[in-house]
């Protein structure tokens, strides 16, 4: 297949370019590099494929990508809650109006089968002990809100063009090559950063929360596996295991032998405390919404994946995280 992958140079995209080579696939990877790194597309210094640094929502993706895909994996998004929150436009530009633009890139150019990567976030004010794909959802922080938009989007292009997308909808994915170095970097990656610094990691609230955390390469094989089946539908991509906050700071511990470190806590409602300008002025965010979105109970279902796709993920997740957290040494 020939195959563009937007977001190339973060986690998960560079995890996938690297198995789709491997496969045989002929790729064209793009990146803004507001998040990713280059560093992540290379092997032996050089670039594993052709690379753009584009930016998705502004950029005409035919003047430098060409024409003819048999699939687009649009990647390409501002991630971080806080950083979304922070810069409400610049979300909306490439979260939404991106989504928008890759879809009429493949609109145009009569691409079979798109992908697109959403989140779990979306459920953020969804009650229930499980999240399921039919529920409905309302969230209103930035980052999950404009996920929903981007979902809506996809859907008209469905609905009024025909088009074929699956839509993803990742949950708390942990793999050796998140982000470090941001303010809020994934929870497995800060963790082990803080260890090799020496200092014990400071969680928010008491770490009993729990999350539905992935491992990048069940993510990766889900992708591969739309790649070969197409599926024109939205699917939870998780493991239906939760885990507490707690617990996988103290894999990451036990996997670096640096157990002696211990954990350290501050206020749940603290824990965007790097982005000061939220919380100035007559009308600041609600520290209650930072403190409950820190605290949320977060559990999917992949039933749904499981019985379309045949896809079932690695449920071992201590296995997983202190390989990773090793990795990562």
């Amino acid at each position: 297949m020939k195959i563009l992958i937007t977001g190339a140079a973060g986690q998960i995209g560079s995890g996938l370019a690297k198995l789709l080579l491997e496969k045989g696939h002929k790729l064209t990877l793009c990146d803004n590099l507001r998040n990713g790194y280059i560093g992540n597309l290379k092997f032996d210094g050089e670039l594993i494929a052709p690379f753009y640094k584009v930016d998705v929502a502004t950029e005409e993706l035919s003047d430098w990508c060409g024409d003819q895909y048999d699939v687009v994996i649009h990647l390409a998004a501002i991630t971080s809650l806080p950083d979304c929150e922070s810069n409400p436009l610049e979300t909306l530009r490439i979260n939404v109006a991106g989504t928008a633009n890759v879809l009429e890139f493949a609109r145009k150019y009569s691409v079979p089968h798109v992908i697109f990567a959403s989140t779990s976030a979306v459920y953020e004010n969804t009650v229930g002990d499980v999240f399921t794909e039919d529920l409905e959802i309302s969230p209103r922080l930035y980052y999950s809100l404009s996920k929903k938009m981007a979902e809506e989007v996809v859907e008209s292009y469905r609905e009024n063009y025909g088009m074929k997308v699956t839509t993803l909808r990742f949950f708390n994915v942990f793999g050796p090559d998140g982000d470090q170095n941001r303010p809020h970097p994934p929870l497995l990656n800060y963790v082990v950063r803080e260890l090799q610094k020496g200092v014990a990691p400071v969680l928010s609230g008491d770490g009993e929360q729990v999350r539905d955390f992935i491992c990048v390469d069940d993510v990766v094989s889900m992708l591969e596996l739309c790649l070969e089946k197409q599926p024109n539908d939205t699917f939870n991509v998780c493991t239906g295991v939760t885990v507490s906050v707690n617990q996988i700071a103290t894999w990451v511990a036990e996997a670096l032998d640096m157990q002696h470190l211990g954990l350290a806590y501050k206020p749940a409602q603290e824990l965007w405390s790097r982005y000061p300008a939220m919380f100035e002025g007559k009308y600041p965010l609600s520290k209650e919404i930072v403190a409950r979105e820190t605290v949320k109970y977060s559990r999917g279902s992949y039933q749904k994946a499981k019985e379309l796709l045949g896809w079932e993920p690695n449920t071992d997740i201590e296995s997983l995280v202190k390989k990773v957290a090793l990795q990562l040494k």
